[in-house]
């Protein structure tokens, strides 16, 4: 039998050695091309070991991505974490330089940090205000696994039916392990739309509050996070609702609310599979539905991106 020492034979070996799913070792233990590394092959995967990663196993789909890539010569670099479990049936590997995800449905997929825009609003008929055009402004609340924050659009003068206002604003970068976007569409009167943007703050702080606790309690960070929080976004974001109901008061007038929540997955996904769709000029992957009140009917558009 070839010879597994070292590091790679303690992971081996908490893995259940040889009536694991690793199996017996096909190679004895090997450097690497680049010269930093040791591993091992068994029959079911490999074992790589670096001093500053220590030992990680990879296996199955997502170890075949990776030989694909080019293994650690490639831009993802050695892995950091044995094949966890992943939100909705997922499986994931995290490396030095990013991660591959894999679902049945899917297959492997790899990634890095995801980028999600706000890319602008189209209008599909106009307010029944006095003035002959719509002066809307977005205001979006953003729930992930590890903060919370609002962002605001500007004024768009001038708005008639039938028009778009392409737009772009970076409203989150990082880790696709889940996000809730709260969007609320306002029409300019006599109010401070500043004043707005610090209510949906003051909401999607609220709602955030349960999240914290749990984070709070997670001794690790990561695909962990999107496992056990990530779900939980969708949760919560009925109080962000409740809680702009309570802090608007008057002044500019309100057209519409939704909150999107955005999986785990679909981020991926969306980041890394799905082409840019177009209306009136504005690209998107994600869009509100038809957002109507004071008479004015709006979307509003938003894209990802890997980073």
């Amino acid at each position: 039998m070839p010879s597994v020492i070292g590091a790679i034979r303690d992971k081996w070996l908490a893995l259940g050695g040889e009536s694991s799913f690793l199996g017996q070792p096909e190679t004895d233990e090997l450097t690497t091309p680049d010269g930093v590394g040791r591993f091992n092959h068994f029959q079911g995967g490999s074992i790589y070991w670096t001093p500053s990663t220590g030992a990680h196993e990879v296996h199955g789909a997502i170890r075949d991505k990776w030989a694909e890539l080019g293994w650690e010569r490639s831009w993802l670099g050695y892995p950091i974490t044995d094949e966890i479990e992943f939100p909705e049936g997922g499986r994931v590997s995290s490396f030095q330089h990013g991660t591959i995800y894999w679902w049945p449905d899917t297959g492997a997929i790899e990634l890095n940090d995801v980028v999600v825009h706000y890319t602008g609003i189209v209008c599909f008929g106009e307010s029944n205000e006095l003035s002959s055009s719509d002066e809307p402004y977005v205001v979006m609340g953003l729930n992930s696994p590890t903060g919370a924050w609002a962002i605001r659009s500007r004024v768009y003068g001038g708005v008639d039916a039938g028009e778009s206002r392409p737009d772009l604003i970076e409203i989150y970068r990082g880790k696709p392990n889940g996000l809730a976007i709260s969007v609320l569409l306002m029409e300019n009167d006599e109010g401070n739309p500043d004043k707005y943007k610090e209510a949906m703050q003051a909401a999607v702080g609220a709602a955030f509050t349960g999240v914290t606790a749990l984070v709070a309690i997670i001794p690790v960070v990561g695909a962990v996070i999107a496992a056990v929080v990530g779900p939980l976004l969708a949760a919560v974001t009925p109080i962000v609702g409740t809680e702009l109901n309570r802090l608007l008061g008057t002044g500019d007038d309100r057209i519409g609310y939704e909150t999107l929540p955005i999986t785990p997955k679909q981020m991926v996904v969306l980041a890394a599979r799905t082409g840019n769709s177009e209306e009136k000029g504005i690209g998107f992957k994600l869009v509100t539905r038809l957002l109507s009140g004071d008479g004015a009917s709006y979307k509003v558009y938003f894209g990802l991106v890997p980073a």
